[in-house]
């Protein structure tokens, strides 16, 4: 028994020192270092220009904002193109403004209403990313994101300061609760100012986004319309269910949430390691089915089988399949109703249609489009490098 344990150990060990090696050798997973092109998953052909809204937390540079915390809100404008690509020390040129008094952040949610009005709408999609992202490429995914759902109001992208380094998930973590106040702020002006806030957040942007959603319910000065929680980094514990709790606290002041989770996502993987083995929201579609009575207004999608990067976590702005519902879903549509146009099929759980609650709705991907052998061969053998305890 115990030489067919330390036979483990050594397996385990040399997958983890194989996979450090290739990790090294081609740079890693830090966008700081090595950001991908952003593009339309639709794949357009040209270049497209949109205007962004900004506001974020981090550390003020020359034109841009570097990868430690400001401090200080700061807010401003830019125009983005797609497809793009933010070589370090590159991005969109910004410039900004302060607006971490109450007046300046009021004047600012004033010049989203007023471009809003110009648009003959009165919405605003306000874009939280997640872990390992600066702050170009944070402005270039939430463009992406407008574009690939059609987006025809205002964008707003809420940067909090993360280093961009796949090794800097600790420093990551406790930047983001440095977050929630100054998101809590925005939302506040958002709705005094007379704007409907429809959001999207990922993975650890979907912990702040919850907590400052909470807090501002709980202060009676707000309310968020549609909010798109995808591979959320936030603790799903059967008995000490934070998730929960923050969907608990928030759902009297959200129309609907939406929550995307994919069970084979190794970056939350990872996280259930660094967490003790406590499940993630993001990564747990069948234990998620709770959350359908008694949580408010919630959806429950299974993303599993979206394409997307070889981790399996960024599969909302990798593949159309997903621009297509979360179209569907800032427009308002049911997962009944997104099922019927095709966006999503109802697979049955312990014999129950999704009518009666009991099955579950399934991101609908072609058989040609899922992740390949080799994608899934990875995802297979990444528990084992990082086990969940």
């Amino acid at each position: 028994m115990q030489s067919e344990t330390r036979k483990n150990d050594r397996y385990r060990l040399a997958l983890a020192l194989c996979l450090g090696l290739l990790l090294a050798g081609c740079g890693g997973l830090s966008n700081a270092l090595h950001p991908e092109p952003v593009n339309s998953v639709w794949q357009r052909d040209g270049a497209v220009k949109r205007s962004l809204f900004f506001a974020t937390d981090r550390e003020a540079a020359v034109g841009s904002f570097g990868l430690h915390w400001g401090a200080a809100l700061r807010c401003g404008r830019a125009n983005v193109t797609i497809p793009a690509i933010a070589l370090p020390g590159e991005g969109p040129a910004v410039s900004s403004a302060s607006c971490d008094s109450e007046a300046s952040l009021t004047a600012f949610a004033h010049q989203i209403r007023d471009a809003t009005q110009a648009m003959h709408c009165n919405r605003v999609l306000l874009v939280v990313h997640g872990f390992n992202a600066t702050f170009a490429t944070g402005m270039l995914r939430a463009a992406q994101l407008g574009l690939d759902t059609q987006w025809n109001c205002a964008s707003l992208m809420f940067g909090w300061s993360s280093e961009g380094k796949f090794d800097r998930y600790a420093a990551d973590i406790e930047r983001s609760g440095y977050a929630v106040p100054a998101l809590i702020g925005v939302l506040q002006a958002l709705n005094a100012a007379g704007l409907k806030i429809d959001v999207i957040a990922h993975s650890v942007g979907a912990r702040i986004t919850l907590g400052a959603a909470g807090a501002m319910c709980q202060a009676r000065q707000g309310r968020v319309d549609q909010m798109i929680l995808a591979a959320a980094d936030v603790s799903a514990e059967r008995y000490n269910d934070d998730f929960g709790q923050l969907l608990k606290r928030a759902s009297p002041c959200f129309r609907r949430a939406t929550i995307y989770a994919s069970e084979h996502d190794m970056a939350l993987i990872t996280s259930e390691s660094f967490h003790g083995g406590v499940p993630r929201a993001g990564r747990v579609p069948l234990r998620n089915l709770q959350y359908g009575q008694g949580y408010g207004a919630v959806d429950l999608v299974d993303a599993s089988l979206a394409p997307g990067d070889p981790a399996g976590h960024s599969y909302f702005t990798r593949s159309h399949e997903m621009a297509r519902d979360m179209m569907w879903v800032l427009a308002g549509a049911s997962p009944a109703q997104r099922t019927a146009d095709g966006s999503l099929s109802c697979t049955d759980w312990e014999g129950s249609p999704c009518a009666s609650g009991g099955g579950r709705y399934v991101l609908a991907v072609a058989r040609e489009r899922e992740p390949d052998w080799a994608t899934r061969l990875i995802r297979h053998i990444w528990p084992v490098i990082f086990p969940v305890q």
